[in-house]
């Protein structure tokens, strides 16, 4: 935890922390025994348990979504997707709220100075933001700030998070029409339990409800007037290379990666099984012993560890985005959504061969195998991951027909 949080300007923060890079994702490692040993608490409560959630924040890994201006970490978005990739290994609902938490607040980094000043520099504790974009709550002005009303489902950790990020549009008091994000405090409103879904069951999941809330001006962040992650003329409180951050791709890589560590743990476990378990009403006493099954396992590694490199290559064309202070193009965004819809099409045909193997075993509620396959493909289907959207955005750049059918910074 950082003990004082300041505004800082400094010129090794144009670079990132490759020592804090290597500790994060030691300790996410190190958490595997605890997370796995809780994972049957999300199943059955809807939520990560309280011990978990409280080694995620002991680790630090809070302290990465935070610039070093306000007591961060500076780690790169190639070591936040690590991060999440391990803790998915253990539990992916882990690494979903991990990942889904700190990039909501990252996101928080890139407003307004007054914003930033109000959420990091308010308390000694790092901040915790859940939040949801979609469909957009209204906002209304009112003397003081504004009056926030809404409801937004499918809120991942927010049972654990002190702030939340809603999707707002409202007619401001200019007559000009906005949209963008509210931040409301935690005892600002309500958490209604709807979440009750196959896959990613401890994710808490639930939706948000605000009925009238006051939040003072600063706690808007209008992306209207310069997207996400545009920076206004004579702000403050930026300079380091996450503020450069693509905001799409860079929350697709992340969810991608913990995708990409369950599918890793499938293997690994599939394979340490193979060589114990016989083929039934064969001559195999042992499944690896079966040259299909090599060819399988064989197949599916292949996918998985291909997913993995174009899933950390985007990592990168992110993170040198952040060092060169510069946006992406239109063409960059779509060949990265692209890519990453090729990364999901192989991570979803990679653990189905995978789960032939293991056998309908697998599926037991005893079996931790049942909880990484059907978190993962529950995963995969997030809206922002759908392989037959990535794949028209990508064709309709290539073949210069406009307009996409997203605006660039949902790309």
């Amino acid at each position: 935890m950082a003990t004082q949080l300041k505004p800082q300007i400094d010129p090794h923060f144009l670079s990132y922390n490759a020592k804090a890079e290597r500790e994060m994702v030691g300790r996410a490692r190190e958490l595997k025994p605890l997370l796995e040993k809780h994972a049957p608490y999300g199943d059955e409560h809807g939520t990560l348990h309280p011990e978990v959630f409280a080694a995620l924040g002991d680790a630090g890994f809070w302290a990465m979504a935070a610039p070093r201006r306000w007591g961060g970490l500076g780690t790169s978005a190639r070591c936040m997707s690590l991060v999440g990739y391990e803790l998915a290994k253990a539990d992916p609902s882990v690494g979903w709220v991990y990942t889904v938490l700190h990039g909501t607040t990252w996101v928080a980094s890139l407003g307004p100075d007054a914003l930033q000043e109000t959420i990091f520099g308010s308390s000694s504790e790092h901040p915790v933001i859940c939040g949801i974009a979609n469909p957009p709550g209204t906002l209304a002005p009112v003397d003081g700030g504004y009056i926030v009303n809404g409801r937004w489902s499918y809120a991942s950790g927010s049972h654990h998070a002190s702030w939340a990020q809603l999707g707002v549009a409202g007619t401001l008091a200019d007559g000009s029409h906005a949209h963008g994000f509210a931040y409301l405090r935690r005892e600002q409103y309500e958490i209604e339990r709807t979440w009750h879904m196959l896959g990613m069951k401890g994710t808490g999941s639930d939706t948000i409800v605000a009925n009238d809330v006051l939040i003072p001006a600063a706690q808007f962040f209008n992306v209207s007037l310069s997207g996400i992650g545009g920076h206004e003329p004579g702000k403050r409180h930026v300079g380091e290379p996450s503020d450069y951050w693509p905001f799409m791709p860079f929350l697709r890589a992340t969810a991608h990666a913990v995708v990409a560590g369950a599918s890793a743990e499938i293997l690994e476990r599939v394979m340490d099984a193979s060589k114990r378990r016989p083929i039934i009403y064969t001559t195999y006493a042992k499944q690896s012993e079966a040259v299909l099954a090599q060819a399988e396992v064989g197949q599916a590694a292949a996918r998985i560890s291909a997913a993995t490199a174009i899933t950390l290559k985007n990592c990168e064309l992110i993170d040198q985005a952040g060092l060169d202070q510069r946006r992406l193009s239109n063409e960059e965004r779509a060949l990265s959504k692209g890519e990453g819809s090729l990364a999901v099409e192989l991570l979803s045909q990679g653990i189905d061969q995978l789960m032939f193997l293991a056998g309908s075993g697998a599926f037991a509620d005893a079996n931790p195998l049942q909880r990484l396959y059907r978190d993962s493909l529950f995963a995969m289907r997030h809206t922002a991951n759908l392989p037959y959207v990535g794949y028209e955005i990508l064709g309709k750049s290539l073949l210069g027909i406009e307009p996409n059918i997203a605006h660039p910074d949902f790309i």
